[in-house]
């Protein structure tokens, strides 16, 4: 939503609905809404930890599109963000997260991820 105005400026992203018209501005946020509403219900059926843990998440979810524009490694936030989800699914079932185990799951994770995207992002 953020990104509207470069994306209709950039072949790869200009058919993307918002940059290409299909859906307004308004249209995404009721969507957003909608989406948020969902994960919240879901989340408050989870462990106070994991509920702790889910809320955390937002900082990097709130923050990772707009990493582009202030670092060159913004595949290092978007793995930092996407992988949060390794924490999160380890604490659902354990009710809190053991650092031996989550941590490196966690990392490997981000560095995969730092790794795909910055082939993807070279071709």
């Amino acid at each position: 939503m953020w990104d509207h105005d470069y994306d209709k400026k950039v072949t790869r992203t200009a058919n993307r609905p918002i940059a290409a018209g299909d859906i307004s501005i308004f249209q995404s946020f009721v969507f957003l809404g909608g989406q948020l509403t969902l994960a919240l219900g879901i989340l408050l059926c989870l462990n106070y930890y994991s509920i702790a843990l889910g809320a955390a998440s937002l900082l990097l979810v709130i923050t990772y599109p707009l990493m582009k524009r202030i670092t060159y490694w913004p595949q290092l936030a978007l793995g930092l963000t996407f992988n949060w989800g390794a924490l999160l699914g380890w604490s659902a079932i354990k009710g809190s997260c053991d650092p031996s185990v989550c941590l490196p799951l966690y990392f490997s994770g981000v560095m995969w991820t730092l790794i795909y995207d910055t082939i993807y992002a070279h071709q």
